[in-house]
């Protein structure tokens, strides 16, 4: 390592070199001059006169000389100490370098170790960190999932509970009313005995003395009836309306009394203790009500009350009148295997009676023509409908309460690992039950649809005959989610999968402040995809929506939807942190503008904005939505400026930040 001379040693060393050069020059002068003479200036030539001054000119010189080398040597040994003592300071100064570099080095390796022992704590920090982050948000997330599933199930038990309140009460009031007809059935038939009797017409006559002895000989008057009326006290005028429909009982005089006229083809023949219930109202005549089909009516009943504690979630928030239909159609249905059953042991009876004619009114044979016609007519009404059948089991159908739902489940799961191509006949059902909420379809696609395969080539009108839906939005919802498994890559929000028709009624509509369009977007299955592509004409026409403003709150709802990529977690967080804070109002829904109002001091009016269709999205993304449309909203009277101006105040604060 090279060390800097100082200016010093530096003047030293040339005067060194220069007198070095001197001193060489000298000594070549003494020993190539002749002896006597310096400076190479012979002296034996000079003129004699000048020996004596030559030789001291000459021995001045040397002595000149001599000091002047001694001075020399004496410089030459003090720039010899000089340097030695250079030599010893660079070695000193190159030992304190080597000391100062291994010391660098040592710190330097520290260092490194230290900055490589941060860095590794840093990035243990950061992955600790972030687990306890993902651990944080799954915790959040189950916590979130478990309460949206208990708000659900809540949802769900407060319909049943609801509906089954309903049922029970319209099941009281037919109990009451058969218990009624029942009691007055049976206190015509002890009057049959003690009041003036009547005379029936031969066919019954002959019925009765077969089946009663003792009232065979019973004659009456033409103003005396033996009809089973719920009511006695409007027997008379409510006899007459009803026999132009089915009896015909005219006052005028036959043989043997009143002739009483009976259309065969609107009668049943009902097999009961002194034929009763072929008189009166066909509502008094219908054999469900009568103490014969007692039994089967409380076994319905209590079928009926059976199966509405088993729907489905899916089920549950369906329509009550679709339900009170499907109750009366599977009455309707008991009512003629038991009219069936009753005809024929009526039949029977009658045909043993004995041998007197049956006349009619129509001259075909007798009073009820053919008799054979009666029993086939009632046969035929008795065949099962397939449709009414297949209505009762999806009725009663529950994924919650059958075995199979975790197989159905586990389907589900690997039919989403595939194309729909490749479904089995069971992954579709699965599908179609689980997925998309429509078990009432899964007999007929388990029995015409038998791969994904075949579902899609399936065209809307190869739907509607194989599979039942005839309903259109039905269809719908069957054709968009059978386009997004033909193409999943096209999908351009990934979540709207998740969103069924069961959160679209019961939570997002009650969001937007419609909660009174719940009842027909839930038997029209409007689920995420058909609100992504729902139409004014659909708006109007399936879901009654017919005010230009409740129109207007769902299209603005929807694009909130769409702005949020129908990812309803993000939706929940983004209130969630304006809950407590007057900040991005287009997420609001309408129970938070009713907080808000009441946070201005208007809670006056605040509780009219339920069921109005204002929220968020409606208010910020509606440009002709302004302070007085608030103030409208919320019934303020146009004489109250100062509450107005209030409120005007207060909304552009609120909403211009966010327009």
């Amino acid at each position: 390592m090279a060390i800097a001379e100082s200016p010093q040693t530096t003047k030293i060393r040339m005067e060194n070199e220069r007198l070095t050069a001197e001193i060489t020059r000298l000594k070549k002068l003494l020993q190539n001059s002749p002896e006597g003479a310096v400076g190479g200036v012979d002296l034996l030539s000079d003129n004699n006169s000048f020996d004596a001054q030559s030789t001291d000119d000459s021995g001045g010189r040397v002595e000149k000389l001599e000091n002047e080398l001694r001075i020399s040597k004496e410089l030459i040994q003090s720039l010899k100490l000089e340097r030695k003592k250079l030599r010893s300071d660079k070695s000193d100064l190159l030992i304190q370098v080597k000391q100062l570099c291994s010391s660098l080095q040592d710190k330097e390796q520290e260092l490194r170790n230290f900055i490589r022992n941060f860095e590794q704590r840093i990035r243990e920090t950061e992955n600790n960190s972030a687990k306890q982050n993902t651990e944080r948000e799954r915790e959040r997330w189950s916590l979130l999932k478990h309460a949206r599933d208990e708000a659900e199930r809540s949802i769900a038990l407060a319909a049943q509970l609801n509906a089954r309140d309903i049922q029970l009460q319209r099941t009281q009031e037919q109990l009451q009313e058969a218990r009624r007809q029942l009691s007055g059935c049976m206190s015509d038939q002890e009057s049959l005995v003690s009041a003036a009797p009547l005379t029936p017409p031969s066919g019954l006559m002959t019925h009765n003395q077969t089946t009663t002895g003792g009232y065979s000989n019973i004659s009456g008057t033409p103003g005396d009836r033996g009809s089973c009326s719920a009511d006695s006290g409007v027997r008379g005028s409510s006899d007459r309306e009803s026999a132009a429909g089915d009896l015909n009982l005219s006052d005028g005089p036959c043989e043997n009394g009143p002739c009483i006229q009976v259309d065969s083809d609107s009668v049943s023949l009902v097999s009961s203790h002194h034929n009763m219930y072929q008189y009166g109202t066909p509502k008094e005549r219908s054999p469900t009500l009568s103490p014969l089909n007692a039994g089967a009516y409380s076994r319905s009943v209590d079928n009926t009350a059976l199966a509405n504690s088993f729907r489905s979630v899916e089920q549950l928030g369906s329509p009550v009148e679709n339900e009170n239909q499907t109750f009366s159609r599977r009455l309707q249905q008991q009512q003629q295997q038991a009219q069936s059953q009753s005809a024929k042991t009526g039949g029977a009876s009658s045909s043993s009676g004995g041998g007197m004619g049956l006349t009619g009114r129509s001259g075909r044979g007798g009073t009820w023509g053919s008799i054979s016609r009666v029993f086939a007519r009632n046969r035929n009404r008795n065949k099962s409908n397939p449709v009414a059948e297949a209505e009762a089991t999806d009725f009663q159908w529950s994924p919650l309460t059958e075995e199979g739902y975790a197989e159905k489940l586990r389907l589900l799961r690997e039919a989403s690992s595939m194309p729909m191509e490749r479904w089995r006949a069971s992954q579709v059902l699965a599908w179609l039950e689980v997925a998309l909420g429509m078990p009432q379809y899964s007999a007929r696609c388990a029995e015409n649809v038998k791969s994904g395969k075949v579902l899609l080539e399936l065209s809307d009108a190869e739907l509607e005959s194989g599979l039942g839906t005839s309903h259109p939005m039905h269809r719908k919802k069957l054709r968009l989610a059978i386009e997004e498994q033909r193409r999943p890559e096209l999908v351009r929000y990934p979540t709207i999968g998740q969103l069924g028709h069961t959160w679209v009624a019961s939570e997002w509509l009650p969001d937007i402040g419609l909660p009174q369009y719940g009842e027909s977007f839930m038997h029209s299955l409007v689920d995420a995809r058909m609100l992504d592509t729902l139409s004014k004409k659909e708006l109007e026409k399936y879901l009654g929506v017919t005010r230009k403003f409740h129109q207007a709150s769902i299209v603005h709802g929807i694009h909130v939807l769409r702005i949020m990529k129908y990812d309803r977690q993000a939706l929940a967080m983004r209130r969630l942190q304006s809950e407590n804070v007057d900040t991005d109002p287009i997420v609001w829904t309408n129970q938070r503008f009713i907080r808000w109002a009441r946070s201005i001091d208007l809670g006056e009016y605040a509780d009219n904005l339920k069921d109005s269709g204002v929220h968020g999205g409606l208010v910020v993304l509606e440009p002709s939505f302004s302070g007085d449309t608030m103030a409208t909203a919320l019934g303020i009277p146009p004489s109250k400026n100062i509450i107005r101006r209030h409120l005007a105040t207060e909304f552009e604060t609120l909403i211009l930040p966010a327009r």
